[in-house]
């Protein structure tokens, strides 16, 4: 937008000074002008120093990016407003994962057994005082086949009910009954899944209709495997043990979903015995070799020539007290109670029950004895299941552990 300025007359000296004077302020006049019209004001601009540090303009930092971001133990804690969240439904799961000592599977007094062959389950009870195990069978039948002895039954009491089964025979077993004739049973071989232990083993039949748990597993299955922990019950398997739905408000870009909450069987505090021991009774300077049996509740003792009387209005108990050695030790004990011993094919029989101070290892503690003669048994003590409770487990494999630990 420059104009042009022209100079008229030039001849006349004045006009022609005046003419240049002219052009020299009109070109500053016309730069100005333009810098106006084009909207150039920060010519003008002077920087104002601040009054305080409320006027600075502090950059914002930008956050490093994580290469691990934390996400929200719980999504539901938000800060967004309400109209970009939602409710979901979190399912949280405790899920119960099996324990292991020294590389065994440790067995609750009760599981759930498999019997794969046949695909069905089975309530067991695991029993360290039992070699073999047996199961609850009825209506049993020999027959031959192929010129072999078979056996047929009903399996009692499984996940599809009662059902008919025939199978080889591998031999029988002679079972020893106290002041009885012994008896004889029909042994198989049963293919039994426990946890993650599956053994073919020997399992003898008959009727455990008056027991709680129709099978029954004896030391042959748990030999180097498993190690029993009378404590507890169905814990040989990954398993729900609870489960409750809870509400929670998140972002609307999440959904229900299910939390697991892991927690492993725990063993923590708890010794380890054999299958064998020594137990000590202390306040008559005695040793017993003693089997220890989960299959038992109440321990017992080989005692002879039991006689009952009255003292001071209460009952109790004269007895020979049959040691390690074989030697006789006369005592005489306050009744704690009586106890009925449930005998196949016989009636009940009742038996004195007395309380004495007994050591195994580390472990001393008041244990009730069933008086009763085991003079027919390899072992003149048994450790039932009450001495074991949320104190030990039982390693079938090993013997005599304790030994070291006796005082």
């Amino acid at each position: 937008m420059a104009a042009r300025i022209r100079c008229v007359n030039l001849n006349n000296p004045q006009k022609r000074s005046a003419c240049h004077m002219f052009r020299n302020l009109a070109l500053p006049a016309l730069f100005v002008l333009t810098m106006i019209l084009t909207g150039c004001q920060t010519v003008f601009y002077k920087e104002r120093p601040a009054k305080d540090d409320s006027d600075i303009i502090q950059p914002v930092p930008v956050p490093e990016k994580s290469e691990h971001p934390m996400v929200p133990s719980r999504p539901e804690e938000t800060t967004l407003p309400p109209d970009k969240t939602h409710e979901i439904t979190i399912r949280e799961q405790t899920i119960q994962t099996p324990a292991h000592q020294d590389g065994r599977l440790v067995l609750g007094i009760n599981e759930t057994a498999t019997l794969p062959n046949l695909n069905l389950k089975i309530e067991a009870k695991l029993d360290t005082g039992a070699e073999n195990s047996s199961v609850d069978a009825r209506n049993i039948q020999f027959f031959e086949r192929d010129g072999k002895k078979w056996v047929k039954f009903d399996l009692h009491r499984t996940s599809s009910g009662t059902q008919p089964m025939e199978l080889p025979v591998k031999g029988v077993t002679r079972i020893k009954r106290p002041g009885l004739s012994s008896v004889e049973r029909p042994v198989v071989m049963m293919t039994i899944t426990i946890g993650d232990i599956t053994q073919s083993v020997p399992v003898s039949l008959t009727d455990r209709g008056n027991y709680e748990s129709p099978l029954l597993i004896g030391r042959t299955f748990m030999q180097d495997l498993a190690v029993i922990d009378v404590n507890q019950r169905h814990i040989a398997t990954k398993m729900v043990v609870s489960s409750n739905n809870r509400k929670a408000q998140v972002p609307v870009t999440q959904k229900s979903y299910t939390r697991a909450i892991i927690k492993p069987v725990s063993i923590k505090g708890l010794a380890t015995v054999g299958a064998i021991e020594h137990v000590a009774l202390p306040d008559s300077d005695t040793v017993l070799k003693a089997r220890i049996d989960t299959g038992a509740l109440t321990s017992s003792i080989d005692a002879r020539e039991i006689e009952l009387f009255e003292k001071d209005g209460k009952d109790w108990v004269r007895f020979q007290l049959a040691n390690s050695t074989g030697d006789l030790i006369s005592m005489q004990e306050p009744v704690t109670r009586f106890v009925r011993i449930k005998r196949h094919g016989e009636e009940s029989e009742r038996r004195p029950v007395i309380t004495l101070n007994a050591r195994i290892g580390d472990i001393l503690i008041p244990t009730q004895f069933t008086l009763r003669s085991r003079e027919n048994y390899e072992f003149p003590a048994l450790i039932g299941a009450r001495f074991l409770e949320k104190r030990a487990l039982v390693d079938v494999s090993r013997e005599y552990i304790s030994d070291t630990k006796q005082p």
